[in-house]
């Protein structure tokens, strides 16, 4: 009986433990919440669709925004990059990867950063709907947006619903890890048992 509770008490650590391991929190700044509903209400003004949320674009523009976060607003435009050109980051490779992402998956993709003092909602908003990013906003090929802010820095990443623009991940390592928990859980039972 002893052995069962043991078992029994090691599978819900192992749960626990991947559960939390497997959850990934999503933490939304009201910056972030307003551009987009505001970016979302502006395309909605055109009889565009609204985008969509892209967690993988959103994980490089959180990446992004932190690279940007003590850098000065006076050179913003040099860290943007249109389809088919690199961005300025040396780290850019890093930076995707930490967010799963593959490279050959963001070639259509756009990345965005804007630095507004305070970040004042009503001056971002006008910084992507009335500069040269609008013809991004007003291009009905971008499906997906991802946004992240840190400091005065706000980075919007746009993507497509092709695999050159999605922002979609490398292969995923949940199976992966569900296996390894699993042959984990088996094999501390059979020691339990064999003991």
């Amino acid at each position: 009986m002893a052995f069962v509770k043991l078992g029994l008490s090691l599978l819900l650590l192992v749960l626990i433990h991947g559960v939390i391991f497997l959850s990934d929190p999503v933490l939304c700044d009201d910056e972030d919440d307003t551009l987009f509903q505001g970016i979302n209400s502006y395309r909605q003004s055109l009889n565009l669709p609204e985008f969509t949320e892209n967690d993988n674009a959103g994980c490089l523009a959180d990446e992004i925004a932190d690279q940007l976060e003590d850098l000065p607003c006076d050179n913003a435009s040099d860290y943007s990059f249109a389809p088919g050109t690199t961005p300025k980051f040396s780290n850019f490779n890093k930076l995707l990867h930490s967010c799963h992402i593959n490279v050959n998956n963001t070639v259509d993709g756009v990345l965005m950063p804007v630095c507004v003092p305070k970040l004042d909602p009503t001056l971002v908003l006008s910084n992507y709907t009335n500069s040269q990013y609008a013809k991004y906003l007003n291009d009905s090929s971008y499906t997906g947006a991802g946004i992240a802010s840190e400091d005065d820095w706000i980075v919007v990443i746009l993507s497509t619903n092709t695999s050159t623009g999605n922002f979609s991940g490398v292969a995923s390592l949940v199976p992966n890890i569900m296996v390894n928990y699993m042959v984990a859980l088996l094999f501390s039972l059979l020691l339990v048992f064999l003991s």
